[in-house]
């Protein structure tokens, strides 16, 4: 799947390649997976929405983290390498490698979706 940015009634490609995390095992795997590729996601899937917590202690990669309730952005954070925490409120939560959300706030949609979407220019 990948992950398609939308504002204003344009949309682009923000990653084109994102995986589903529901295990220790398939986090660090797709961490090796962010250190090794910058077109690539990690999608934490929730029942409901809650507040949820993204950390990058003792990891040595910056991550970009956005929060989304039923496919609205709530929260973006990018936190520095090894020491970076943050909180926000949804029903998913995206991480990316640093940098690649740059464009991406609050009221945005960020979603997934199966077929490859074009990019268009913000």
């Amino acid at each position: 799947m990948h992950v398609v940015h939308r504002r204003n009634g344009e949309e682009r490609t923000l990653v084109a390649h994102a995986e589903p995390v529901d295990s220790l095992r398939s986090r660090v795997g797709g961490l090796v997976r962010l250190a090794l590729r910058d077109d690539y996601g990690l999608v934490f899937e929730f029942g409901s929405v809650g507040n949820h917590r993204a950390s990058t202690v003792a990891t040595p990669l910056a991550l970009d983290v956005v929060w989304t309730e039923n496919g609205e952005v709530t929260n973006v954070a990018r936190l520095p390498r090894w020491t970076g925490r943050a909180r926000g409120t949804g029903d998913r939560v995206f991480e990316f490698s640093g940098g690649v959300v740059q464009n991406v706030r609050p009221g945005d949609e960020l979603v997934t979706s199966q077929a490859q979407s074009s990019r268009s220019t913000e």
